[in-house]
This record gives structure tokens, C-alpha cells and sequence, in this order.
């Protein structure tokens, strides 16, 4: 019966000895309201999970909202003027209102923007010129050739 009382247990390699555990002596035990902790202790893990998913939900729903109030910032370009006026009449709790220094930035990145167009142009007409003088070179060297002469030359050509 002593060996009842004992089991081995296998634990990644360790092998050792333990008392056995009825279960039925657990049971006994518990007290009665445990299930109920169990039961609170489960419903405010939930909870918590619920609010942590529900917090990073609204943070995104948030980062959503910048990111698209910003683009119709970056969208419509309109004079300060209409924008004053349109802000006055909407009496929205967001105004879209560009301040002279983001205008500024944005006038600047137009400029930047259209430099590097100016120059990606010019270097297409300089690469469009090389193809032209190549092509006129190549149709200048097939124009040269005998065979588009007299009959004779061309016989005279290929015995040389």
C-alpha cells in the first residue's frame, strides 16, 4: 500500500517520485464559495481583456482620423479666405485651417517638385536628340552603301 501513496513522474528527463493527489480529497477541501471566486476572478480577466481591445480599438480609430483629416488638409489647398468663411459658416469642432507655415512647406514642395520635373524633362529631350543623331547616323550608313547605286559600282564593290 505504500507504493499506492507514491507515482513517478517524468518531467523533460527528471524522473522523481511524488505523493499521489486524490481527487477526491481535493474536492473536499474547496471551499464552497470558490467557484464563485473562480467565477469573479474569470469575469474580471475578461473584463480587463476587453478594455485593453477596446482602448487599442479607440487609439486606432484615433491615428485613423488624423491620418484622414490630415489628407483632406493636404487635399484641398483652397485660399485662406474661403477656408475663414467656410470655417465660420460650419462651426465644425475640426477646422481644416492651414497655418502660413504649413502653406509655406507645401509651396516649397511644389517648387522642389517641379524643379526635379524640369529636369527629368530636360534630360528626355537631351536622350530624345542622342536617339535622333543615332538613327540619322544608322539610316546615313545603310544610305551609303553601294548596293543603292548604279548596278556596275555594286559589282565592282564586291570584286575589290
Amino acid at each position: 500500500m505504500a507504493d499506492a501513496d507514491w507515482e513517478v513522474c517524468e518531467d523533460n528527463g527528471f524522473v522523481y517520485k511524488r505523493r499521489r493527489r486524490h481527487l477526491s480529497s481535493l474536492v473536499g477541501r474547496l471551499p464552497a464559495d470558490s467557484a464563485e471566486e473562480l467565477r469573479r476572478s474569470h469575469r474580471a480577466r475578461k473584463k480587463r481583456c476587453l478594455i485593453t481591445i477596446r482602448d487599442r480599438y479607440q487609439r486606432e480609430l484615433e491615428q485613423w482620423e488624423d491620418l484622414s483629416a490630415s489628407l483632406f488638409r493636404l487635399a484641398s489647398p483652397t485660399p485662406e479666405t474661403t477656408s475663414e468663411a467656410r470655417t465660420s459658416s460650419l462651426a465644425s469642432p475640426r477646422s481644416f485651417h492651414l497655418s502660413p507655415p504649413a502653406i509655406d512647406g507645401l509651396i516649397l514642395e511644389l517648387e522642389t517638385q517641379e524643379t526635379i520635373f524640369r529636369k527629368i524633362s530636360d534630360l528626355c529631350n537631351i536622350v530624345d536628340l542622342f536617339c535622333e543623331t543615332q538613327e540619322d547616323r544608322l539610316t546615313q550608313s545603310l544610305l551609303d552603301l553601294p548596293i543603292w547605286g548604279s548596278p556596275r559600282a555594286l559589282m565592282r564593290s564586291l570584286c575589290d
